[in-house]
């Protein structure tokens, strides 16, 4: 036999050894607890007969769980409200304001988008976009797209385009998934 079953075995035995005492030894036994009764220790005396008579004057008994002990909502007295005075405020007396400029109104969202660029080497370039997410328009430099904008300049990863409308020069990016 080796060291590892003979350590095996022991262990094995040892746990045997705490399991029997866990299980099945008990410290009192019913034979152990009816001799200490006849020995006469002391056992508490429970009092039944308060159960049948109530006290003189008592009320009888709620069986309203939510309420218990005295109510103390009784002992509130009503909470007055504060009164807040406030002084008058001063005569208003002029005071120079100047106006803001007003905000430029935002141009509106170019729904325009470079999706490709064509060069065919001899120093032609053509673009594709991608208009509202559904027209495809394809041009070069100095044409009209969907009579909108004009193609200004085609570069190797952006085009310049001009929105006829407003006269404004955008760059688009090409955009890449």
């Amino acid at each position: 036999m080796g060291r590892k079953e003979l350590f095996a075995a022991l262990l094995l035995l040892v746990m045997a050894a705490l399991g029997w005492n866990a299980f099945f030894r008990s410290g009192d036994t019913p034979e152990k607890a009816a001799l200490r009764l006849e020995a006469g220790s002391e056992v508490p005396a429970i009092g039944l007969d308060r159960l049948g008579r109530r006290e003189a004057g008592a009320a009888p008994p709620s069986r309203d769980v939510f309420k218990f002990g005295r109510d103390s909502r009784a002992d509130l007295n009503p909470v007055p409200t504060p009164v807040i005075k406030l002084s008058p405020l001063p005569s208003p007396t002029p005071f120079p304001t100047t106006e803001a400029e007003p905000t430029p109104t935002p141009w509106p969202t170019l729904n325009l988008t470079l999706i490709g660029i064509v060069d065919n080497g001899a120093g032609r370039k053509i673009a594709s976009f991608v208009k509202d997410g559904e027209i495809l328009l394809v041009g070069q430099p100095g044409q009209v797209l969907g009579n909108a904008f004009r193609v200004v300049r085609i570069g190797a990863e952006s085009a310049e385009i001009e929105e006829l409308g407003s006269g404004r020069t955008r760059r688009l990016p090409l955009k890449t998934n």
